[in-house]
């Protein structure tokens, strides 16, 4: 199979890396070129597709939608690990009309979160609440964030300013990410959850009472963000010809630290007198992070079930409740050391 990789980012330089040692035949694109195999120097539009059979696509989300557009005009199967503003079931027309399959948001999270969250809705009958726990942290907290980058600091910057959907007793709400920090316990140690727009897809295609994501982070690193953001320094708007946002994030993505991460993720459905928990704990390996391996691998899984789709746009979640396809994206994850464990427990009146 011969694949587009769009992006020689962190993320796209995993994904090309790992599909060209699986045997994969790759070409990948970038504006900045890189080291990235079969690399190609220029905007998608410069890249033959003739021949191309699937792209994955790895960009800042600021851009991603137009590019995902573009790939589906062609028909071509897109899968997307972009954190896209836009809704991408906008897509769905256009993948339709030219016979292409469009999975979006097939990273780790939105991705992964989406696809165990299908598989709880397909085990619990009348699931009423889903709590999504998720981060992506260096292993000690580390430089004047506790942080350090491991993705797109321009897409970072949108976790904290990029208002969060959830969902309380079944209506839609949109709420400030940072709103409401509560202390989480995880294996890890005790760390910060603030409400992110992870949900995305999930709003439209499931129906639970009661649902949020929040992602994890050091203790005091949001207060640090806040500050940040109450600064004005998280803004796009222009002061003086200058815009912050994209001079706080050329300053973030300088804070590389050498040290290793790991991606963390809790997954807690409750139905009355059952609770069901997903939970995995990603580390680092072969040189590549625990936030490449986790974002990269969720979305190489969908690789072997693309085709099984049909043309359209097809949420990661809708793959999880296919009791054909989530299967085989799990003996993947496996297989390529992402183990994901389940706790059930249930309570009944004697």
């Amino acid at each position: 199979m011969k694949t587009l990789i769009v992006g020689c980012g962190n993320i796209g330089k995993f994904i090309s890396a790992t599909l060209a040692e699986k045997g994969h035949e790759v070409v990948t694109v970038d504006v900045r070129g890189g080291d990235c195999p079969g690399i190609i120097k220029g905007d998608v539009g410069s890249v033959p597709l003739g021949s191309i059979d699937l792209a994955i696509s790895a960009l800042p989300g600021s851009v991603a939608y137009n590019v995902a557009s573009y790939l589906l005009e062609r028909g071509l199967d897109v899968i997307d690990v972009s954190y896209m503003p836009e809704d991408p079931l906008a897509l769905g027309k256009v993948a339709e009309r030219t016979g292409a399959r469009y999975v979006p948001d097939a990273g780790v999270a939105p991705g992964l979160s989406n696809m165990l969250v299908g598989r709880m809705i397909s085990e619990v009958k009348q699931l009423s609440s889903v709590k999504i726990y998720v981060g992506g942290v260096p292993k000690v907290p580390v430089g004047p964030l506790g942080y350090s980058i491991t993705w797109s600091p321009h897409d970072l910057i949108e976790e904290y300013t990029r208002p969060a959907r959830v969902v309380r007793n079944g209506r839609i709400e949109s709420v400030d990410p940072l709103s409401d920090v509560e202390t989480v316990k995880t294996p890890l140690g005790e760390m910060e959850a603030f409400y992110t727009d992870g949900l995305r897809t999930l709003l439209a295609t499931i129906k639970v009472s009661n649902i949020f994501e929040k992602t994890l982070r050091w203790p005091g690193h949001l207060e640090k963000i806040k500050l940040l953001r109450d600064l004005g320094l998280m803004s796009d708007e222009p002061i003086e010809g200058v815009r912050p946002k994209q001079i706080l994030a050329a300053l973030l993505g300088r804070l590389k630290y050498d040290v290793p991460d790991v991606v963390y993720m809790r997954i807690t459905g409750e139905a009355e007198g059952e609770r069901v928990t997903f939970e995995t704990l990603v580390e680092p390996s072969g040189g590549w992070s625990a936030m490449q391996r986790a974002t990269g691998l969720t979305a190489i899984s969908l690789v072997s079930v693309i085709k099984d789709l049909p043309p359209g746009v097809t949420p990661p979640e809708v793959i999880g409740m296919s009791n054909k396809l989530m299967p085989r994206i799990l003996a993947f994850l496996k297989q390529n050391g992402i183990n994901i464990s389940v706790e059930k427990l249930t309570r009944s009146v004697l």
